[in-house]
């Protein structure tokens, strides 16, 4: 099974999707069939009219290859998209978010909560003196359309943040091109904006935590949460086994600390023979998973800071130098020095 499809996306990625068709079918030149659009790329036309449809990542992946056909070419398409945003598109996530008491809790909501309305990716949150970045780590291989749902990750960021009411001198940091569409970006989010980073991010001063919701309601916040937990424990019950690892190992990993298999087993609740069957029939290895974690981190650090390889090498769990380099050139087809001179060129 492709790791795609085990990806569930809430119903109102479905409404999302027929607003945005709907609108830009009106202003399209020729005659389009929504019906006849959602057949070539095998997704059943009446998932855009079910509230309760679930959409799989393979399904999301193909109805962001029909809008972007369908769009206007002269605006980023994660724009035409935000377009349509309401305060209920995160859904109950959306809902409790603006009814927070202030930035920090709503930022504290956001990654708690996340990976329900928002499957396939880890955000991680990392303090400084003066800033926070939310990174932003896809855990499962969305090929082409990465880019686009990172965009509309951003975009949510910024809706949220200007519908509580706060003022964010944010900056915002994309692993992939935007050059092309940079001022469009930078016009929306009246922030900057950069291309070409290790780890897709954003940055936020850390004093915009203590900024006030605009105008909050605890009385439906609370009803809004306990909803919440009550999707969270519905789905990590049906999460894939490997799902689950790679945020275990990347949320240990950030913290200096690299499970083997018997301590990954453990945290999983099973044994390491059932975690390697079940690792396997979902076409992926421990071994994988933790070379996912190390290379992760160490684009990070090569960015981020000065450490030499032997200090990075250690800080990620290889004790030989050499052996990082040569895993490293394995993972990115050049070695860490190569990789850090091509981030500075």
């Amino acid at each position: 099974m492709s790791e795609l499809k085990e990806l569930k996306f809430p119903a109102f990625y479905s409404q999302l999707a027929k607003d945005f068709i709907d609108t830009i079918t009106q202003s399209l030149a020729f005659d389009f069939s929504i019906a006849k659009g959602l057949e070539l790329i095998n997704i059943p036309v009446d998932i855009l009219q079910n509230p309760e449809a679930l959409l799989d990542g393979d399904q999301v992946c193909l109805m962001i290859s029909l809008g972007k056909m369908l769009a206007k070419k002269d605006e980023p398409f994660s724009l035409q998209i935000l377009q349509h945003f309401k305060e209920d598109t995160l859904g109950m996530l959306g809902l409790a978010i603006i009814n927070a008491q202030d930035a920090e809790q709503a930022l504290n909501l956001f990654q708690e909560y996340t990976e329900l309305f928002i499957p396939g990716f880890d955000f991680s949150i990392n303090y400084s003196d003066r800033y926070l970045d939310v990174e932003i780590l896809p855990l499962a291989n969305f090929n082409k359309s990465e880019s686009t749902l990172v965009e509309l990750i951003c975009c949510a960021f910024d809706f949220y943040g200007k519908r509580s009411g706060f003022e964010i001198q944010a900056e915002f940091y994309f692993s992939h091109d935007v050059s092309d569409y940079k001022s469009q970006l930078e016009q929306q989010f009246e922030s900057p904006v950069y291309s070409h980073s290790p780890i897709n991010r954003i940055r936020i001063p850390r004093a915009v935590l203590a900024q006030r919701v605009k105008s909050p309601n605890s009385s439906m916040q609370a009803v809004y949460i306990a909803q919440l937990n009550l999707e969270k424990a519905k789905h990590e019950q049906q999460s894939s086994i490997s799902f689950q690892a790679r945020r275990i190992m990347h949320y240990s990993g950030k913290k200096g600390i690299f499970l083997n298999r018997d301590q990954l087993a453990d945290q999983l609740s099973c044994s390491h023979r059932t975690l390697t069957r079940k690792l396997k029939s979902e076409g992926v290895s421990f071994q994988q998973l933790l070379d996912e974690v190390r290379f992760s981190m160490a684009k990070q650090m090569l960015y981020q800071s000065s450490k030499s390889t032997k200090q990075i090498a250690n800080y990620i769990g290889i004790t030989n130098p050499s052996v990082f380099c040569r895993a490293f050139k394995k993972w990115s087809g050049v070695t860490p020095s190569e990789y850090r001179a091509s981030l500075h060129a």
